[in-house]
């Protein structure tokens, strides 16, 4: 993985590939290339690290063509050298390719015993020389792709093109892939970002799809080789997406459009601030409630559904498992009837995630699936039986903000809903506690209305090899989404534990060198936490108290209190995240690491 771009044009392709690209670093990559067709022949230029370099190569060699392929390579197979960097190509074939290819290693023998010169260590370089070697046996384009394709096991998403056949070739399975057009001409794309700002409408690829086009015909064909039917829609509005405006980084940008997020969600699922409705999962209004819910998702997502489970079995007496969703793939889940599966993915194509719900969907075919997205498009909502979308718009700096709080909310919204549901709560306690959410969004702004208080925290780290953060109820997963947050973007080891775990292993670690941040909530058991938060203190810890009480319950000799507005139950983890958020970024920029995209990670893993 991570970024693919191919077109066929009008005109030169050359800025319009290059252009796609730099609107996929987001994502996260570590070498690029492009190749273009020219007159019979295939030209290729590719580079290492950023995409600047790149483009300073084509300023001294450009490429000259109106058919062309392109990539953002986060390294899975090989290390990040201009060998390993996509396209790869045999002499008449070009290739990009997301995913992994499992089966390379015997691909990678049978077609070199057969003359392949492979020059790569990657696995994607299997899949020209196989294409090729299908060319050869069979002169007919469409049955030589197709040949290829079914050899291939694995996930992939891959764009092609040759040097005697003006045509752009696409193939989908397990990693997402879209077809786009406009004025300037018919393109392939990973990510709809990418054609943004070149096409007018969109198909995104269902599993299995695959076929070709040029300028004048389009054809997508099913996994079996039977032919699919075209369906346009117009391309989504998402341009002020991928301008920062006044913001240094899009992690900034994306942490002050929260407030408006809130609003966008509780307009959209509880307008009246009395009844809540979520039109696209029917079944959660007109079905009984399941004897059990199983929640799975990855990373940040993961976080929020902790924080569900509290909510929702506090109300409902349903037991409500939480899972990381590469786990539950691997351990020969029980499942049994009337259960409902439900995924979180900022994408909806996060591989695990949507792995894991094919499983469930196979193994028990009558039970309900529900998925928490950002992406309405996404494969994880077309293969889901509801959504509840996030309303947050297109998420760039790789470290989630927006879209995590987001699923907070949601999940907020779902939790009242099925303690309605389930008469475990009366309307007029639902009514407050909605409220509560709408003054959240009120909160978050006066918040981030006063960013410089946040400032007196990052001294705190000129020294430190860590930081620990506690919290218990909610907030433990909380804790662990703020120490995602640090760790990813200023490369500082951090932890999230259960602050009554603490003494079970990790105050050994506490010095004076070590931050630990003490979320203490009026809501959730705070004078245990406030009782751990002394037994750091005696350790001589350096403690950031993040806390809604009062000045005058102030514990004493805290180095550093961050004060939020007091929520209820459901509405605190969101003005609690403000600070974590903030504390984040601002030892990032201290430490100069990049906070949009930090070493080594991918906004979408869209690969196991």
């Amino acid at each position: 993985m991570c970024g693919i771009i191919g077109a066929v044009g009008l005109n030169n392709i050359q800025n319009i590939l290059l252009q796609s690209l730099k609107s996929m670093e987001y994502r996260g990559y570590d070498s690029a290339g492009i190749c273009i067709q020219g007159e019979q022949h295939l030209h290729t230029r590719k580079a290492k690290g950023k995409l600047i370099n790149l483009e300073h190569l084509l300023e001294q060699s450009p490429l000259t063509g109106s058919l062309g392929i392109g990539h953002t390579r986060w390294a899975t197979h090989g290390v990040p050298e201009v060998r390993n960097a996509h396209p790869h190509q045999t002499e008449s074939i070009a290739i990009v390719h997301n995913g992994i290819i499992e089966n390379h290693k015997q691909l990678r023998e049978s077609l070199s015993a057969a003359g392949a010169t492979f020059d790569s260590d990657t696995d994607s370089e299997t899949i020209p020389w196989l294409w090729q070697q299908e060319y050869t046996k069979n002169n007919n384009p469409e049955i030589a792709f197709h040949n290829t394709l079914n050899q291939l096991q694995g996930a992939f998403a891959i764009a092609g093109i040759q040097a005697n056949e003006h045509k752009l070739w696409f193939a989908r399975r397990g990693s997402p892939l879209l077809l786009a057009k406009g004025e300037a001409g018919v393109f392939v794309a990973s990510d709809a970002l990418a054609v943004g700002t070149v096409a007018s409408h969109v198909i995104y690829l269902q599993e299995g799809q695959w076929g070709w086009s040029d300028l004048e015909h389009i054809h997508i064909f099913n996994e079996d080789g039977s032919q699919a039917a075209i369906q346009w829609e117009p391309m989504p509005e998402m341009v002020a997406a991928t301008e920062k405006g006044p913001y240094a980084h899009y992690m900034l940008k994306e942490i002050h459009e929260q407030p408006r997020v809130f609003l966008d969600i509780l307009n959209a699922y509880a307008p009246d601030k009395q009844h809540i409705h979520f039109p696209q999962a029917a079944f959660i209004e007109n079905d009984p409630l399941p004897s059990r819910i199983i929640m799975v998702a990855c990373g940040t997502s993961y976080h929020a559904a902790l924080t569900a489970r509290y909510w929702l079995e506090r109300y409902l007496k349903i037991p409500v498992e939480v899972d990381v969703a590469s786990e539950f793939r691997y351990r020969d889940p029980v499942i049994g009837d009337n259960t409902w599966f439900i995924t979180l993915s900022q994408s909806g194509e996060t591989a695990d995630t949507l792995e894991a719900l094919r499983l469930f969907k196979q193994q028990t075919p009558q039970n309900k699936t529900l998925v928490f997205c950002n992406v309405a498009s996404s494969s994880m909502v077309r293969e889901s039986d509801g959504v509840i979308e996030l309303y947050a718009g297109p998420e760039i700096g790789v470290a989630s903000t927006k879209a995590y709080t987001a699923q907070l909310l949601a999940l907020a919204l779902f939790s009242l809903k099925l303690a309605s549901n389930a008469n475990a709560m009366p309307p007029e306690e639902t009514t407050k506690h909605i409220q509560y959410l709408f003054d959240a969004s009120q909160g978050v702004e006066s918040l981030l209305n006063n960013t410089p208080i946040f400032d007196k925290l990052t001294p705190l780290f000129s020294q430190s090899h860590g930081a620990l953060f506690l919290g218990r109820g909610p907030c433990y997963p909380l804790a662990l989404e703020g120490a995602l947050k640090l760790k990813e973007i200023s490369y500082l080891h951090a932890e999230g534990y259960p602050a009554g775990e603490m003494k079970h292993g990790p105050i050994a670690l506490i010095d004076e060198n070590l931050p630990v941040i003490v979320l203490a909530l009026r809501q959730y058991h705070l004078d245990k936490v406030i009782s751990n938060l002394h037994e750091v203190q005696a350790r001589g810890a350096k403690v950031i108290l993040i806390t809604d009480i009062p000045e005058k319950e102030y514990p004493t000799n805290v180095d550093t209190i961050i004060h939020i507005p007091e929520g209820d139950f459901f509405s605190a983890p969101l003005l609690a995240s403000i600070p974590l958020q903030y504390l984040a970024y601002n030892v990032a920029r201290f430490k100069g690491t990049d906070v949009d995209q930090p070493r080594n990670l991918a906004k979408s893993v869209t690969v196991e």
